[in-house]
C-alpha cells in the first residue's frame, strides 16, 4: 500500500498479494468521512471504517477490519458532526433562521388560546317577549324565571304588557305555574364587555356544548400530531411548514365568517391539524439548523414565544372585544410570513438523511457566504457527505453485483418499497420500544397539567385578562431560567424536577383555606410546568436519529393530542369537588416525574 497526503485527504493505492490480479484505491477525508473508488472486476474486497477527526480520531488505532458496534445508538447522530464541520454549532446564518422559525409559534399558541376569550363567561336569562321590551331586565329576571336563567314560567305571555311601570293581564296563580326551557337568551351587554361565540351562538344551557366545540381544535391538534412527523419526513421541513402555515392563516380567517355552530366546529377542526403541523415542525427544523449544546438552548428558546403570546393574547382580547374581529387579527396577518417561502433553508440533516447531495451542499455555500467562511470550505467536503449519506438511500454502484445489492438492502434500518425508512418500525423497534412508551407518558400527563392550567384560568377565578398576562410573563420568566438549570444540572433532572414541583403544587391546594391562596400555587404550577413544556420537546429530539426524529416528537404529540382532548371534561370533574382537577392533575405529575426518571439521560 502507498499513500499520498493532500489537502485535506490520504489518498492509498492498494495492491493485494501475487495471488491477487486487482487494484483498489482508497480515498479518506481529514474532514471526516472517506470515499472507496470501486476498482475493476477481481480486486479484492477491501474494509474500511470511516475517521472523523472531530469526534472519532481514536478509529485510527483500530485494526481497519474492526465492524462498528451493531447496536449503535442512532439517537447519537454522526450525521451531526459531519454537517457542523461546515456549518458550525451556531452562527450568524442560523441566528437568522432560529429567530425568525421562532415566530411561527405565535400563530399556533393564538389560534388554541384565544378560545379562551372567545367563550368568556357572561352574564344570561331567558330572552324577554317583543311586547315586554320595556320592562328592567332585573324585573323580569325576578319574576318570570328560575335563578339559574335556563327556565322561564311556562305561560302565554302574548296576553300581558307593560304599562306605566305596571304588568297588566298577569295571571294572579303565576307562583304556582310550572317552568319551561328557556328558546332565547339575553346576555349581559356592558360597556365594554365582549362580543362571545356563547352570545352569538347562545351555547348556554341545554346548548352548552363548549367542552365539544373546545375539542374539535384538539381532535385535530391530535391527529396533526401523528401526521405531521410522517408528512414533514416524507416531504421536507420547509414545504411542509409553510404549506400549513397557509392553510392556518386561510381556514382561520374562513372561520370568523362562521354562520352556524357545526361550521365553526368543523374549521376548527382543520386549523386544530395545521397548528399542530406547524408547531412540530418548525421545532424540528429548529433543532436540525445547529448542534452541540445549543440543540438543547435554542430548542427551549423556541417555546419561549407561546408564554409570550399568553400576554399578547389578554392585550388584544382586551382591546379587541369582538370574537370575529379578534379572529380575523390572529389569522390573516400571518400571511406575510409565506414571504420568506423561497429563502428559508431545508434541515441539512433531513436533506444529509435523503441523500440530496445537491441541495444540502447549495445549503451549505449559501451559509458560508453569509458567515464570512466560504474561504475556509473544503473543495473536497461533498465527499465527506458522501459518506455520509445512510446506506439506505445510497444508490448501489453500477459495477456491484446482485448479492452486493442484496446486502446493501439487508443493511438498510427497516426501508420500506421506495427505499425510505419506515419510522412507525424504527420508534418500536426493540431498541426505541420501551422510549417511545415512556416518552407517550410523559407527554400525556405533562398536556393535562399544562393546559389543564392554561385553557381553564378562569375556572380559578378573577380577571382573566390580569390571570393570563400575569401567568405568561412569569411562565417567559421560568423559561430563561430554565436554560441555565438544564445546563447546571443536565436535562434529565431539570424535567424530573419541573414535573414533581408543579404536582406537589397542584396537590397542595387542598391545605390552603381560601381562593386566593388556591390561584397563587395554580399560578406557581403552571410556571413550573411552563418549564417543562419548553424543554421536553428538545429532550425528545435527543432519543431518536434524523430520518424519525420528526416521526418521535410526533408520538410525543399524540399523547400531547389526547390529553388536549381529555382537559375539557377534566374540568368537569369540579362539579363533583371544586379542586378534584387540581389533585388529577398532581398526580399526573408524580406519575410523570417518575416516567423522566426511567428514561435514558443524553448529551447536551
Amino acid at each position: 500500500m502507498s499513500g499520498v497526503l493532500r489537502r485535506g485527504s490520504l489518498n492509498f493505492d492498494c495492491v493485494g498479494g501475487p495471488r491477487d490480479k486487482g487494484r483498489g484505491s482508497l480515498e479518506a477525508n481529514l474532514y471526516g468521512g472517506y470515499r472507496e473508488t470501486r476498482p475493476g472486476p477481481k480486486t479484492p474486497e477491501i474494509s474500511v471504517i470511516a475517521l472523523d477527526f472531530r469526534r472519532y480520531s481514536e478509529d485510527l488505532k483500530k485494526p481497519p477490519h474492526e465492524e462498528p458496534p451493531p447496536n449503535r445508538d442512532l439517537s447519537q447522530d454522526a450525521d451531526s458532526d459531519v454537517i457542523s464541520n461546515f456549518l458550525g454549532h451556531y452562527t450568524r446564518w442560523s441566528f437568522l433562521w432560529t429567530l425568525l422559525l421562532c415566530l411561527f409559534q405565535l400563530p399556533t399558541t393564538f389560534h388554541l388560546f384565544m378560545f379562551v376569550f372567545q367563550i368568556a363567561p357572561k352574564d344570561f336569562w331567558c330572552a324577554r317577549p317583543d311586547n315586554l321590551l320595556q320592562m328592567s331586565v332585573s324585573e323580569w329576571r325576578n319574576i318570570s324565571q328560575s335563578s339559574n336563567g335556563c327556565l322561564v314560567l311556562d305561560m302565554d305571555f302574548s296576553q300581558v304588557t307593560y304599562e306605566d311601570n305596571q304588568l297588566v293581564n298577569w295571571p294572579a296563580n303565576a307562583t304556582e305555574l310550572g317552568y319551561r326551557q328557556c328558546r332565547h337568551f339575553e346576555f349581559s351587554d356592558e360597556e365594554g364587555s365582549s362580543k362571545t361565540l356563547v352570545q352569538e351562538f347562545e351555547l348556554v344551557c341545554g346548548r352548552d356544548i363548549l367542552s365539544l366545540v373546545e375539542t374539535c381544535f384538539l381532535v385535530g391538534a391530535a391527529a396533526g400530531a401523528v401526521l405531521s412527523g410522517w408528512i414533514s419526513d416524507r416531504f421536507g421541513r420547509r414545504h411542509t411548514l409553510m404549506a400549513f402555515v397557509t392553510i392556518q392563516s386561510v381556514f382561520g380567517g374562513i372561520l370568523a365568517f362562521s354562520t352556524s355552530v357545526a361550521m365553526f366546529m368543523s374549521l376548527r377542526v382543520i386549523i386544530g391539524f395545521a397548528s399542530m403541523t406547524v408547531t412540530v415542525v418548525s421545532f424540528v427544523l429548529v433543532v436540525e439548523l445547529v448542534s452541540g449544546k445549543w440543540r438543547t438552548v435554542i430548542g427551549i428558546l423556541n417555546i419561549l414565544p407561546v408564554a409570550i403570546s399568553y400576554v399578547l393574547s389578554a392585550g388584544l382580547a382586551y382591546l379587541i372585544r369582538d370574537w370575529r374581529h379578534l379572529q380575523l387579527a390572529i389569522s390573516f396577518p400571518w400571511l406575510i410570513m409565506l414571504s420568506i417561502w423561497f429563502w428559508l433553508p431545508e434541515s441539512p440533516r433531513w436533506l444529509l438523511a435523503q441523500g440530496r447531495l445537491d441541495e444540502l451542499c447549495n445549503l451549505i455555500e449559501r451559509a458560508a457566504r453569509m458567515n464570512g467562511t466560504s474561504g475556509s470550505l473544503p473543495s473536497n467536503y461533498r465527499k465527506t457527505l458522501e459518506a455520509a449519506v445512510p446506506r439506505a438511500v445510497q444508490s448501489p454502484p453500477e459495477a456491484a453485483t446482485s448479492e452486493e445489492v442484496k446486502a446493501t438492502e439487508a443493511d438498510a434500518p427497516d426501508p420500506n418499497s421506495s427505499g425510505h425508512v419506515n419510522p412507525l418500525l424504527v420508534v418500536f423497534s426493540a431498541k426505541y420500544w420501551r422510549t417511545t412508551c415512556l416518552t407517550l407518558v410523559i407527554w400525556l400527563t405533562l398536556i393535562i397539567i399544562y393546559f389543564g392550567l392554561t385553557l381553564h384560568l378562569n375556572n380559578l377565578g378573577g380577571n382573566i385578562y390580569i390571570n393570563s398576562a400575569v401567568a405568561g410573563t412569569v411562565e417567559a420568566i421560568s423559561i430563561c431560567i430554565s436554560i441555565l438549570v438544564v445546563l447546571k444540572v443536565g436535562i434529565r433532572r431539570s424535567l424530573i424536577g419541573y414535573m414533581l414541583l408543579p404536582g406537589l403544587c397542584c396537590l397542595a391546594t387542598n391545605l390552603v383555606p381560601n381562593q386566593t391562596g388556591v390561584i397563587a400555587l395554580a399560578t406557581i404550577a403552571k410556571c413550573l410546568i411552563g418549564a417543562n413544556n419548553a424543554i421536553i420537546p428538545t429532550y425528545t429530539a435527543m432519543q431518536y436519529p434524523t430520518v424519525v426524529r420528526n416521526f418521535g416528537v410526533g408520538m410525543g404529540n399524540l399523547a400531547s393530542g389526547v390529553a388536549l382532548i381529555l382537559v375539557p371534561f377534566l374540568w368537569q370533574l369540579e362539579h363533583i369537588d371544586p379542586l378534584l382537577p387540581l389533585n388529577v392533575m398532581g398526580v399526573s405529575g408524580l406519575i410523570g416525574a417518575i416516567a423522566i426518571s426511567l428514561m435514558k439521560d443524553v448529551e447536551q
